[in-house]
């Protein structure tokens, strides 16, 4: 039987993806509640696969409340809370997730970090409702709203599309710059000696079959 989340031991990669957006905010002096912690995981997952690398936290994403979200980040939360490495106070109508204890040493990697870095740079001070209006408008969360809510979001959709166009034209300039080629006649007289020479083979192979199938 699968593992409920609330019973499922988050991975690494989550924790670390998790605490360095924790980290990244506090050197910032960004807010970082619960709805916006998912958001900015979500961009910065994203903007790894349109860099054509794997995701970064490893989260399955799916479409639930306030866009994209997986109920692991809640447990993970709480896991954290309990060894007093953040806390959880209320904010508004949601609730500020902050880093207070030891930032144990990242298992990501620098590229990462990087990529990291920069999705809280640039979208760490917008509001939590401007991330999720924000996330709504990104490839995997467009497909997910034609599929039905709870649907698994496919990050796929967010890698860049191979542009065929320079490459067909680069081919057809290097084609144009062949040498025009001939075909020798004799080639066409080898290709009938051949099939001459493997009729016989090619008979008794039909005769075999047609004995097999009496």
């Amino acid at each position: 039987m699968a593992e409920s989340p609330r019973s499922a031991a988050a991975s690494n990669r989550v924790i670390a993806a998790y605490l360095a957006v924790l980290a990244l905010a506090r050197e910032r002096g960004y807010v970082v509640t619960r709805l916006k912690m998912a958001k900015l995981l979500y961009l910065a997952d994203l903007a790894a696969v349109r860099g054509g690398e794997e995701p970064i936290s490893g989260v399955e994403w799916r479409w639930l409340n306030h866009g994209p979200f997986n109920h692991s980040l809640q447990f993970l939360e709480n896991d954290l809370v309990d060894q007093g490495i953040v806390r959880v106070d209320r904010y508004y109508n949601g609730f500020q997730v902050r880093l207070i204890g030891e930032l144990p040493a990242s298992s990501l990697q620098a590229e990462e970090l990087a990529i990291l870095q920069r999705v809280v740079a640039k979208f760490g001070g917008l509001a939590a409702s401007s991330l999720k209006d924000l996330s709504y408008q990104t490839a995997p969360m467009v497909d997910a709203q034609e599929r039905g809510q709870g649907v698994v979001l496919d990050l796929s959709l967010a890698r860049p599309k191979p542009r065929l166009g320079p490459l067909t034209r680069r081919m057809s300039a290097i084609l144009d710059r062949l040498p025009q080629q001939e075909t020798d006649p004799e080639v066409f007289d080898e290709i009938a000696q051949e099939m001459s020479d493997l009729g016989p083979a090619r008979r008794r192979a039909t005769e075999a079959a047609l004995e097999d199938d009496r």
